[in-house]
């Protein structure tokens, strides 16, 4: 495994998982400006289903950034001297990656925004992250219901560092803001349990739906150190005993991190994206993603669907799980692979330590 020192990709994929986020909760406050009021019902996280039945939501980006452009309305913050704002930012397959300057200085809620999770100036801190409906789950060391044989062998620490926190908690590189730090966990081989663990939170009360959305904002810094994942080429040795057609490693894993993040209805209709970052540019720094509406994968089950089918649909929750690069997991390319193989291939992860500050809507 390698310490995600080259080229990552944060996929964002609104997959096929129950979730939402928001900001506002419960713990101590800053002095300023009053925050975005957020409130929103429980739910319960529920594990993924094969790799198979997720279609991948767009082509695998390129590591290398395409074309410059300006901050977007929704990404700009404060222009205030000292202020939080972006740097010009890249445009890759459809969205847009900033470097963050000023991170947690002076910042405020655009016109039209709704925080999903956010710490504004004057927002609560230390936010009780179950009180905004958000969920999570980790099934690192526990047993399937059918028991998988050596399934976490391979997993790096404690079962523990992969409880997502039940609270919000401020941190150290960016003025002091309320942030969500977990290390989320993807399997490279088995479908089963696939996202290890996750979390998200429940946004139906607010009524948003998907024609509502301009963008999503995502604020995030990936930490390289708690970071492992495989080059192709490591695959390659671990599993060629197991794969006919070696090749599916290079189109499903590129040595790169991958969020999936998932946008819901409450009858398994979903919005997806999938996003790289080229991390000898970004590692271990605050970046700003933001995805336009317009980049969006729409799905119905498994069928993919025009956005325009999903204009009148209220958003359930928003999702957040590790990736692979396309969403897929090798089991479908292992002839007879069984769920009662006495012996299947070794388990793999992939393990990315994520910091995220913000998950914000802008509304059209």
């Amino acid at each position: 495994m390698q310490s995600l020192m080259k080229t990552f990709t944060l996929s964002l994929m609104f997959a096929g998982l129950t979730a939402c986020g928001g900001g506002g909760g419960g713990g101590s406050s800053k002095p300023d400006s009053n925050p975005i009021p957020s409130s929103a019902k429980s739910s319960e996280a529920s594990s993924s289903a094969p790799a198979s039945s997720t279609p991948s939501s767009s082509a695998p980006a390129s590591s290398t950034p395409a074309s410059s452009m300006a901050p977007s309305s929704s990404s700009a913050s404060s222009l205030a001297e000292g202020s939080e704002m972006t740097q010009a930012a890249t445009n890759v397959n459809g969205y847009a990656i900033a470097k963050i300057d000023n991170c947690g200085v002076n910042v405020s809620a655009a016109n039209k925004t709704f925080a999903i999770f956010a710490d504004y100036d004057g927002g609560i801190q230390n936010q009780s992250l179950s009180s905004l409906s958000f969920y999570n789950w980790n099934h690192v060391g526990t047993v399937n219901s059918t028991p998988i044989p050596n399934e976490w062998d391979n997993i790096s620490q404690n079962a523990s560092a992969y409880n997502i926190p039940v609270n919000a908690a401020v941190t150290n590189g960016c003025n002091g803001v309320d942030t969500i730090n977990s290390i989320l966990v993807k399997k490279i081989a088995n479908w089963h349990r696939q996202h290890a663990n996750g979390f998200g939170r429940t946004i139906t009360s607010f009524g948003h739906k998907f024609g509502d959305i301009k963008e999503l904002v995502v604020d995030l810094r990936v930490n390289s150190e708690k970071t492992k994942v495989h080059t192709p080429a490591s695959l390659k040795s671990i599993y060629s005993t197991y794969l006919t057609n070696l090749a599916f490693i290079d189109n499903n894993e590129g040595g790169k991190v991958n969020v999936g993040l998932t946008l819901e209805t409450s009858n398994n209709q979903r919005a997806t994206v999938t996003v790289e970052i080229d991390q000898d540019i970004y590692a271990d720094q605050w970046v700003r993603v933001t995805v336009p509406a317009t980049s969006f994968k729409y799905f119905q089950g498994d069928v993919a669907k025009e956005a325009s089918s999903f204009a009148n649909l209220v958003i359930n929750n928003l999702l957040v799980v590790g990736e692979t690069r396309t969403n897929a997991v090798l089991r479908g390319q292992v002839s007879g692979w069984t769920d009662t193989s006495p012996n299947p291939p070794p388990e793999t992860f992939k393990e990315m330590n994520f910091t995220f500050k913000k998950f914000e809507f802008q509304l059209k």
